[in-house]
């Protein structure tokens, strides 16, 4: 069974593909035709996200995230991809992940598998899908993938950059904690992305992938992460040393 950090290594190389299959006009319209849609409505993404999520499990995680990432610009989106931050590697058992239940997977594509990604020439940061190197930091690890921002973080940083009233998003968060899936994916979520992207702010796309699959099986841990983030990033704790 995958480790988590095998987990999250597999959410950054997806979402990396969704971005660089966005570059194409017509693959991304593909994609974005699913936007809150459930999976057995989603005819037009199966030939780009079979293989890639056959063997995963959840998912309508996997095709929601896929679509949001198509509604955003994709250069932009390319050049602006968060980096993890680094952290001393550690090991990691599998309990730490939800087991996956990979659902049956329609005809195989008949598409060839995207080309191997390339970063964007204005990026210097090593790209994440790099195994890392001796001596260097796994970015995979649950101390260094918890310093990356999650949903609440991101509505946060919304909301001190002046964009979102925090009053209001605050209760939309407390909304959003509270609905179920089929109402988070298929109506919240596209919406406040259309409204992050916007005012030029955009969802941590593997961060954001991993809580949806994690919140199926502990909705509540889930919850408490994003609204922890939230209050954590507009009222930062002061370093006492």
């Amino acid at each position: 069974m995958p480790t988590a950090a095998e987990h999250r290594r597999h959410y950054q190389d997806f979402t990396d593909d969704i971005l660089e299959l966005c570059t194409d006009p017509s693959v991304r319209r593909d994609l974005k035709d699913g936007r809150g849609r459930p999976v057995k409505e989603c005819l037009r993404m199966h030939r780009y996200l079979t293989a890639r999520t056959t063997g995963h499990g959840q998912r309508r995680a996997h095709y929601t995230v896929a679509s949001l990432i198509a509604l955003a610009d994709p250069l932009e989106a390319l050049r602006t991809r968060p980096t993890p931050a680094p952290r001393k590697s550690t090991d990691e058992p599998a309990a730490q992940h939800p087991p996956t239940t990979p659902s049956p997977p329609p005809e195989a594509p008949t598409s060839t598998p995207a080309p191997p990604f390339s970063p964007a020439a204005d990026n210097p940061a090593p790209h994440p899908r790099e195994a890392p190197g001796p001596g260097q930091p796994d970015p995979y690890t649950a101390a260094a993938w918890r310093q990356r921002p999650n949903l609440g973080a991101t509505l946060a940083r919304a909301v001190r950059r002046g964009s979102f009233n925090e009053d209001r998003t605050d209760n939309l968060l407390h909304l959003i904690v509270r609905v179920d899936d089929d109402h988070l994916h298929q109506h919240l979520l596209p919406s406040l992305t259309g409204r992050l992207l916007r005012v030029q702010c955009a969802w941590d796309w593997p961060v954001l992938l991993d809580d949806l699959v994690v919140r199926v099986f502990d909705p509540d841990h889930v919850a408490t992460r994003w609204l922890d983030a939230f209050y954590l990033t507009l009222n930062p704790v002061k370093d006492k040393t």
